[in-house]
Protein backbone atom coordinates (compact mmCIF):
# COMPACT_ATOMS: atom_id res chain seq x y z
CA UNK A 1 0.00 0.00 0.00
CA UNK A 2 1.25 3.46 -0.89
CA UNK A 3 1.97 5.85 1.96
CA UNK A 4 0.37 9.28 1.91
CA UNK A 5 2.67 12.14 0.97
CA UNK A 6 3.25 14.97 3.38
CA UNK A 7 2.27 18.43 2.19
CA UNK A 8 5.97 19.30 1.77
CA UNK A 9 6.47 16.21 -0.42
CA UNK A 10 3.31 16.97 -2.39
CA UNK A 11 4.65 20.37 -3.47
CA UNK A 12 7.45 18.54 -5.33
CA UNK A 13 5.02 16.35 -7.30
CA UNK A 14 3.83 17.72 -10.68
CA UNK A 15 0.20 18.97 -10.61
CA UNK A 16 -0.95 16.46 -13.25
CA UNK A 17 0.45 13.59 -11.19
CA UNK A 18 -1.46 14.84 -8.15
CA UNK A 19 -4.63 15.14 -10.23
CA UNK A 20 -4.27 11.56 -11.49
CA UNK A 21 -3.69 10.30 -7.95
CA UNK A 22 -6.86 12.05 -6.80
CA UNK A 23 -8.81 10.61 -9.74
CA UNK A 24 -7.58 7.11 -8.91
CA UNK A 25 -8.83 7.66 -5.34
CA UNK A 26 -12.21 8.50 -6.95
CA UNK A 27 -12.22 12.13 -5.81
CA UNK A 28 -15.35 13.58 -7.56
CA UNK A 29 -13.81 17.05 -7.98
CA UNK A 30 -10.68 15.57 -9.57
CA UNK A 31 -12.73 13.36 -11.87
CA UNK A 32 -14.69 16.40 -13.06
CA UNK A 33 -11.43 18.28 -13.69
CA UNK A 34 -10.05 15.32 -15.65
CA UNK A 35 -13.22 15.21 -17.77
CA UNK A 36 -12.76 18.91 -18.57
CA UNK A 37 -9.09 18.34 -19.46
CA UNK A 38 -9.92 15.41 -21.76
CA UNK A 39 -12.12 17.60 -23.95
CA UNK A 40 -9.02 18.02 -26.09
CA UNK A 41 -9.39 14.43 -27.38
CA UNK A 42 -12.09 15.08 -30.04
CA UNK A 43 -10.33 18.25 -31.19
CA UNK A 44 -6.98 16.44 -31.41
CA UNK A 45 -8.48 13.53 -33.34
CA UNK A 46 -10.21 15.94 -35.73
CA UNK A 47 -6.95 17.84 -36.33
CA UNK A 48 -4.98 14.63 -36.87
CA UNK A 49 -7.68 13.32 -39.21
CA UNK A 50 -7.52 16.53 -41.27
CA UNK A 51 -3.72 16.36 -41.40
CA UNK A 52 -3.93 12.78 -42.68
CA UNK A 53 -6.34 13.70 -45.49
CA UNK A 54 -9.57 12.78 -43.65
CA UNK A 55 -9.45 8.98 -43.81
CA UNK A 56 -12.22 8.81 -41.18
CA UNK A 57 -15.71 10.25 -41.47
CA UNK A 58 -17.50 12.15 -38.69
CA UNK A 59 -19.14 9.06 -37.19
CA UNK A 60 -15.89 7.08 -37.18
CA UNK A 61 -14.18 10.00 -35.42
CA UNK A 62 -16.88 10.10 -32.73
CA UNK A 63 -16.52 6.36 -32.14
CA UNK A 64 -12.76 6.65 -32.05
CA UNK A 65 -13.00 9.50 -29.55
CA UNK A 66 -14.94 7.23 -27.19
CA UNK A 67 -12.40 4.43 -27.65
CA UNK A 68 -9.53 6.82 -26.88
CA UNK A 69 -11.21 8.14 -23.72
CA UNK A 70 -11.85 4.60 -22.50
CA UNK A 71 -8.24 3.64 -23.21
CA UNK A 72 -6.94 6.72 -21.39
CA UNK A 73 -9.12 5.89 -18.39
CA UNK A 74 -7.89 2.28 -18.32
CA UNK A 75 -4.25 3.33 -18.60
CA UNK A 76 -4.46 6.23 -16.13
CA UNK A 77 -2.61 4.28 -13.41
CA UNK A 78 0.38 4.15 -15.78
CA UNK A 79 0.61 7.95 -16.07
CA UNK A 80 4.17 8.78 -14.96
CA UNK A 81 3.93 12.58 -14.80
CA UNK A 82 6.92 13.13 -17.11
CA UNK A 83 4.67 15.05 -19.51
CA UNK A 84 1.36 16.86 -19.23
CA UNK A 85 -1.87 14.89 -19.40
CA UNK A 86 -2.51 16.40 -22.82
CA UNK A 87 0.86 15.30 -24.21
CA UNK A 88 0.37 11.86 -22.73
CA UNK A 89 -3.15 11.68 -24.20
CA UNK A 90 -1.90 12.91 -27.58
CA UNK A 91 0.15 9.74 -27.91
CA UNK A 92 -2.95 7.64 -27.42
CA UNK A 93 -4.87 9.77 -29.95
CA UNK A 94 -2.06 9.51 -32.46
CA UNK A 95 -1.64 5.74 -32.34
CA UNK A 96 -5.38 5.10 -32.25
CA UNK A 97 -6.07 7.28 -35.29
CA UNK A 98 -3.19 5.64 -37.16
CA UNK A 99 -4.72 2.24 -36.48
CA UNK A 100 -8.20 3.44 -37.45
CA UNK A 101 -6.87 5.00 -40.68
CA UNK A 102 -5.07 1.77 -41.58
CA UNK A 103 -8.28 -0.17 -41.02
CA UNK A 104 -10.19 2.34 -43.15
CA UNK A 105 -7.64 1.88 -45.95
CA UNK A 106 -7.94 -1.91 -45.67
CA UNK A 107 -11.73 -1.66 -45.89
CA UNK A 108 -11.41 0.37 -49.07
CA UNK A 109 -9.41 -2.38 -50.79
CA UNK A 110 -11.78 -3.89 -53.33
CA UNK A 111 -12.01 -7.58 -54.11
CA UNK A 112 -9.91 -9.07 -51.35
CA UNK A 113 -12.84 -10.62 -49.54
CA UNK A 114 -11.09 -10.19 -46.18
CA UNK A 115 -12.18 -8.30 -43.11
CA UNK A 116 -9.87 -5.59 -41.75
CA UNK A 117 -9.15 -7.71 -38.65
CA UNK A 118 -7.95 -10.55 -40.88
CA UNK A 119 -5.61 -8.19 -42.72
CA UNK A 120 -4.11 -6.86 -39.48
CA UNK A 121 -3.92 -10.23 -37.77
CA UNK A 122 -6.89 -9.39 -35.54
CA UNK A 123 -4.86 -7.51 -32.95
CA UNK A 124 -4.10 -3.87 -32.31
CA UNK A 125 -0.72 -2.77 -31.06
CA UNK A 126 -0.80 -1.36 -27.54
CA UNK A 127 0.04 2.36 -27.80
CA UNK A 128 1.88 2.16 -24.48
CA UNK A 129 4.48 -0.19 -25.95
CA UNK A 130 5.80 2.79 -27.90
CA UNK A 131 6.54 4.88 -24.80
CA UNK A 132 10.27 4.07 -24.98
CA UNK A 133 10.36 5.14 -28.64
CA UNK A 134 8.80 8.51 -27.79
CA UNK A 135 11.28 9.04 -24.96
CA UNK A 136 14.09 8.13 -27.36
CA UNK A 137 12.80 10.57 -29.99
CA UNK A 138 12.73 13.32 -27.37
CA UNK A 139 16.42 12.66 -26.62
CA UNK A 140 17.55 12.89 -30.27
CA UNK A 141 18.60 16.17 -31.85
CA UNK A 142 15.64 18.18 -33.19
CA UNK A 143 16.71 17.57 -36.81
CA UNK A 144 16.99 13.81 -36.37
CA UNK A 145 13.75 13.59 -34.44
CA UNK A 146 11.90 15.63 -37.07
CA UNK A 147 13.04 13.38 -39.92
CA UNK A 148 11.98 10.20 -38.08
CA UNK A 149 8.61 11.68 -37.12
CA UNK A 150 7.91 12.82 -40.68
CA UNK A 151 8.95 9.47 -42.16
CA UNK A 152 7.10 7.20 -39.74
CA UNK A 153 4.30 9.28 -38.25
CA UNK A 154 3.29 11.22 -41.35
CA UNK A 155 4.51 8.55 -43.80
CA UNK A 156 6.24 11.10 -46.04
CA UNK A 157 8.75 10.16 -48.72
CA UNK A 158 12.33 11.43 -48.52
CA UNK A 159 11.50 13.94 -51.24
CA UNK A 160 8.54 15.26 -49.22
CA UNK A 161 10.65 15.38 -46.06
CA UNK A 162 13.29 17.38 -47.92
CA UNK A 163 10.67 19.84 -49.12
CA UNK A 164 9.11 20.15 -45.68
CA UNK A 165 12.47 20.77 -43.98
CA UNK A 166 14.00 22.75 -46.88
CA UNK A 167 16.89 20.33 -47.25
CA UNK A 168 18.07 18.18 -50.18
CA UNK A 169 16.55 14.70 -50.51
CA UNK A 170 19.94 13.04 -49.91
CA UNK A 171 20.38 15.05 -46.70
CA UNK A 172 16.95 13.85 -45.56
CA UNK A 173 18.03 10.24 -46.20
CA UNK A 174 21.33 10.71 -44.39
CA UNK A 175 19.64 12.31 -41.36
CA UNK A 176 17.03 9.55 -41.34
CA UNK A 177 19.54 6.68 -41.26
CA UNK A 178 21.77 8.45 -38.73
CA UNK A 179 18.72 9.13 -36.55
CA UNK A 180 17.67 5.47 -36.77
CA UNK A 181 21.11 4.34 -35.61
CA UNK A 182 21.13 6.86 -32.75
CA UNK A 183 17.61 5.90 -31.69
CA UNK A 184 18.51 2.22 -31.76
CA UNK A 185 21.55 2.91 -29.54
CA UNK A 186 19.41 4.88 -27.08
CA UNK A 187 16.76 2.16 -26.92
CA UNK A 188 19.35 -0.60 -26.56
CA UNK A 189 21.07 1.27 -23.73
CA UNK A 190 17.72 1.82 -22.02
CA UNK A 191 16.83 -1.86 -22.39
CA UNK A 192 20.17 -2.92 -20.86
CA UNK A 193 19.63 -0.48 -17.97
CA UNK A 194 16.22 -2.01 -17.25
CA UNK A 195 17.61 -5.54 -16.90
Amino acid sequence: MRRQLSSAEETLVPPDTLLVRRVLRRDPEAIELLIQRMKFVPRMLSALNARMGRPLDEHELLDLGQEVLILIWKKLPRFDGKTSLESWGFRVCYFCILNAARKARHRSVVGLGLEADQLTGGSRPDPWEFEAVYHGLDRLSPGESAVLRLKHFEELTFEEIGERLSIPTNTAKTRYYRALCNLQELLSAEEVALR
